[in-house]
């Protein structure tokens, strides 16, 4: 189908302009290559840069021997995708923009979240995904139909695949601590899963947290989260704590290399939001949950530390380019246990394509596209003129007039036409 209207766009434009429109279809051509390329190409060569260990276990044959059949099994490595902060921007998001100009930073923000995913699945095709919260700007605020409708939207940027939790709230998507709203909160229950969540995956238990809830001092909104955590069972294998807001520490810890901003503000709040939680409770899921490893999300910025009591916490990086970062990344985490039942794991950085770069080099295409139209349509009409020299005078004032009347007609052509490739053969 696409095709047939590219080869009909083309006879026309040849019929009808002549040499020029060769021209023409050069830098419709030009729009495709560039277009595929920023869109397609560079995501997928960024998520190259990214790949799974190979992780190597010291097995004890008789520790990994199936007492029903006497065959020795080892345990296999299991790869998991961790994506924090997609926080789909809506209405509230840019209260000062118009309608066209939000459509179309929404637009512009979706496409590049869902490319780069697309062609992280495709080059790792990870096992598990897990979510920390904040899957929408403005979740708890939105009214039933349009949260419905931003629900619609996050299912396009992330198409729904087995063993992908979204089920982790964050403040953006429900509150925080005593200004939750319970309503709010069984609404993103009933549309991605339950809060407060557990599961066994390779021997690993990996529990997450609505942290955000039990934030509150008000005993409605955080017994849930209180009374899940006491139902924890005796611990027998290693722990993975995922959470939305990061635990508390301190505030002189270096967040490592790969940290944007130069320091995490520990202490920061403001409406709606804590980038830390109280070190009471930060103590407390210590003591009870007692992680081997935690992954947290909000913040947009990547810190890499180490607690206290030797555990290890990674805030992941946003995987948006519209919170405030320069470089999106999501995070890797692989990892088996051995005959001990220790956690043996690897965990990594996946930077996405950098961002605005093709919109620099898309301006950058349109003017010169804008030169060489300008440029086409002058030689044309210089031509004319010397052609005619004995009505030069007057053919000069008719077209100077028709020059940039043939100039716009251009323009409107390859605007239309690059609009129309983007459309019909880059965005899916």
């Amino acid at each position: 189908m696409s095709s047939k209207i590219w080869n009909s766009v083309k006879r026309n434009i040849y019929l009808r302009y002549g040499e020029s429109g060769k021209l023409l279809l050069v830098l419709l051509a030009t729009w495709f290559v560039v277009f595929y390329f920023n869109e397609t190409i560079v995501p997928h060569r960024a998520a190259l840069q990214c790949e799974w260990p190979r992780l190597s276990v010291q097995h004890d044959s008789s520790n990994y021997k199936d007492t029903n059949t006497g065959i020795n099994v080892f345990p296999e490595q299991t790869n998991i995708l961790l994506i924090a902060d997609p926080q789909l921007i809506d209405n509230h998001t840019y209260p000062g923009r118009n309608g066209p100009l939000l459509k179309l930073s929404q637009h512009t923000v979706d496409q590049y979240i869902k490319r780069n995913y697309r062609a992280l699945l495709n080059k790792l095709d990870p096992e598990y995904i897990f979510f920390l919260g904040d899957l929408l700007d403005n979740g708890r605020g939105s009214t039933d139909d349009y949260f419905a409708h931003e629900v619609e939207r996050f299912r396009s940027v992330f198409p729904p695949r087995q063993h992908m939790y979204t089920n982790l709230p964050g403040n953006h998507d429900i509150g925080f601590g005593d200004l939750i709203r319970i309503d709010v909160r069984d609404r993103f229950t009933r549309t991605f899963g339950q809060p407060n969540y557990s599961m066994k995956i390779n021997g690993v238990d990996l529990i997450m947290l609505d942290t955000t809830s039990l934030s509150s001092t008000k005993d409605i909104i955080k017994n849930p989260t209180q009374h899940y955590i006491s139902q924890l069972p005796e611990k027998t294998s290693p722990r993975i704590l995922l959470t939305h807001v990061p635990l508390f520490r301190d505030p002189k810890l270096s967040c490592g290399p790969h940290r944007e901003t130069s320091r995490f503000d520990v202490l920061g709040h403001g409406y709606q939001y804590q980038n830390s939680l109280t070190s009471q409770i930060s103590n407390h899921l210590m003591e009870t949950v007692k992680p081997d490893l935690i992954f947290s999300g909000d913040d947009h910025d990547y810190c890499d530390i180490e607690h206290e009591e030797g555990i290890r916490e990674i805030t992941v990086k946003s995987i948006s380019m519209a919170m405030g970062r320069k470089y999106p990344a999501v995070q890797l985490l692989s990892f088996t246990t051995d005959a001990e039942k220790k956690l043996n794991y690897y965990t990594d950085i996946c930077y996405l394509q950098t961002p605005y770069i093709n919109i620099i080099v898309y301006l950058t295409l349109a003017v010169i596209s804008a030169i060489i139209i300008f440029w086409m349509n002058m030689k044309k009409t210089l031509y004319l003129q010397n052609v005619l020299p004995i009505a030069a005078y007057k053919e000069k004032k008719i077209a100077n007039k028709g020059l940039m009347r043939e100039c716009a007609k251009d323009s409107a052509i390859v605007g239309i036409g690059a609009l129309l490739i983007y459309v019909l053969f880059i965005v899916k």
